[in-house]
């Protein structure tokens, strides 16, 4: 069976951890996300995606929901999306209430991306005193979330794991409730549909967005090994559905593919590298275990080992897929990979420790995508 047809370009889109910068203030990192919306909006990206992280002292996206207030507040054009929203944390009736909030105020500007992992350690994940994150669990807190942002009220009961054909579920899990049984109701939310991605970073995540139909973005920034094994079992499994959906005459899934790059833009290809540095220090640190706020760049290309000694063959498999050098160049690497793993879209993660150079290199990556 041949795939569906897809976009016949890919876009670009914005990933933001919203770093704080060393000898920065928190402060000054939120109003620095604010910024770069507004430069990312006017240079022409898709979306403006923002991660969850907790307990972090070098990424402050830890109230993502409201980032994604204030992003869309000041910004006028481009869709700002969760990237993601990590279920293990969260009730999936408030997230379909913040978000069906938002997307109430910002009509078809709101994009709902879930994950999987806690976005922590251990200790603060206890703390979110949330549930667990098997694969399972996750696909059935999923179709909870999209069953209260449709049109109908959501059952008391919800059939996910008979749907996913999991065979640790109760056997009243499949028994959905008569007309008068009670309903729980995401207000504002209800019938608002925003499009809805799975996040993952594995071949699990990949299965569960196969499985329901769904959009899926692969965390190839920091799992770069695994990223075409689970878009390829991503495909493979929607196109399974897509096979059953045929058959009984239902909407076929269109696959929707996405993957996060590291990127570094600047006019010299020496300056890129420079800049870059302080995007591997920050991955070494968190491979080392020695988190802080953005290192500023360096001459030595070399000097992030010092973050996270006998672990550095890890943190340059992390950083495999990076793209830095000139505009020109890292458009054309891009263009190839998107060629490559079939993408209908890029998240660019750039980090630097000077904000106005972050900026910089989004603005002349999106100039040269457009040439």
């Amino acid at each position: 069976m041949s795939q569906p047809e897809r976009r016949a370009a890919p876009v670009l889109s914005v990933m933001d951890m919203v770093p704080v910068s060393a000898g920065h203030s928190r402060t000054d990192a939120l109003t620095d996300m604010i910024a770069l919306a507004r430069v990312a909006d006017v240079a022409g990206y898709e979306h403006f995606w923002l991660a969850e992280h907790h307990g972090s002292t070098t990424y402050l996206s830890s109230a993502t929901i409201v980032l994604m207030g204030q992003v869309l507040a000041a910004t006028e054009r481009m869709g700002v999306a969760s990237g993601g929203i990590m279920l293990p944390n969260h009730a999936p009736l408030v997230v379909a209430e913040q978000i069906g909030t938002l997307a109430t105020l910002y009509p078809g500007r709101v994009e709902l991306g879930l994950g999987r992992a806690p976005g922590t350690d251990r200790l603060t994940a206890a703390a979110l005193r949330r549930g667990a994150s098997d694969p399972g669990r996750f696909a059935e807190e999923i179709l909870e979330i999209l069953t209260y942002l449709g049109d109908e009220p959501v059952p008391e009961r919800l059939p996910g794991s008979l749907l996913l054909g999991a065979s640790s579920a109760p056997d009243d899990a499949a028994q959905m409730p008569g007309p008068d049984a009670p309903r729980v109701r995401a207000i504002p939310g209800e019938g608002t549909h925003p499009t809805v991605w799975v996040l993952g970073s594995s071949v699990n995540g990949a299965r569960v967005a196969g499985r329901l139909g769904l959009p899926f973005a692969v965390a190839s920034h920091f799992a770069p090994v695994q990223a075409e094994a689970a878009i390829a079992t991503y495909r493979s499994v929607l196109e399974s559905r897509a096979e059953e959906a045929q058959s009984a005459q239902a909407l076929r899934p269109v696959p929707r593919v996405a993957a996060a790059v590291n990127v570094m833009v600047a006019p010299s290809q020496d300056e890129a590298r420079f800049l870059f540095s302080t995007a591997m220090a920050a991955a070494a640190r968190i491979v080392g275990n020695r988190p802080a706020p953005l290192d500023p760049p360096t001459e030595d290309p070399q000097a992030w080992r010092a973050y996270a000694p006998g672990r550095e063959a890890a943190v340059e498999t992390a950083m495999s897929l990076s793209f830095v050098g000139t505009a020109d160049d890292v458009a054309s690497r891009l263009r190839e990979l998107a060629d490559r793993w079939d993408l209908d879209e890029i998240l660019v993660v750039t980090y630097a420790h000077d904000p106005a150079l972050r900026r910089r290199s989004y603005e002349l990556l999106a100039q040269a995508w457009r040439a």
